[in-house]
């Protein structure tokens, strides 16, 4: 992991503070759930460890920071999980497709909502491909999350990571999949927000 993720991840510790969470808390009677991905750096156990900076945060009390774990909001069983493929083992929240396994087996069955970084890779569904690559883009999306939703069948499957991937819906065995990203490969809002009734 390159050094000047310590910097990303000490800059992205100031933003969380200084604008996300004064931006949550003043949302006080929504609940939130936020699920890291590749680029969180400073929400990664690994990059904590190895970095000696205070990662303490203190989130309001209306967000659930979902990192390989669970929340109830209004009945509705959510989890989420920030996890994705090795993209180039300089990213934060890559595993290798052992531990992926290992990571998702840990998904609990019942669930109305999963909330994952990566996509699952589904044969002849575009949730994975850079559709802004056209033919030249590869699948990045996690067979090991597919068989996860094989497994445990959730009712809706919520994830990001390729951004301009197809954004859905795709139904596969019992759960309906969602590509939520908002940006485009170059980080511009390029999506409208998925909107999508339990």
């Amino acid at each position: 992991m390159a050094e000047n993720s310590k910097w990303d991840a000490f800059g992205q510790k100031k933003w969380i503070e200084k604008k996300l969470i004064p931006l949550i808390s003043s949302y006080s009677k929504t609940q939130f759930v936020l699920v890291p991905g590749n680029h969180d750096f400073c929400l990664d156990p690994k990059v904590q460890a190895r970095y000696r900076m205070d990662w303490r945060i203190s989130w309001p009390s209306n967000s659930h920071v979902l990192l390989d774990s669970s929340c109830e909001i209004n009945g509705l069983k959510i989890y989420g999980t920030p996890y994705v493929p090795i993209i180039s083992y300089y990213w934060a929240f890559e595993a290798e497709h052992d531990e992926l396994q290992r990571i998702y087996e840990k998904i609990p069955s019942g669930l109305d909502i999963l909330v994952t970084h990566s996509p699952p890779r589904i044969s002849g569904e575009a949730l994975d491909i850079s559709l802004q690559n056209g033919a030249d883009s590869e699948a990045f999306g996690s067979s090991e999350l597919t068989q996860a939703l094989f497994d445990k069948q959730p009712r809706f499957c919520f994830c990001g990571h390729i951004h301009s991937g197809f954004h859905g819906p795709v139904k596969f065995e019992g759960t309906m999949i969602y590509n939520v990203s908002r940006v485009d490969e170059r980080y511009e809002i390029a999506y409208e927000p998925t909107f999508v009734e339990l």
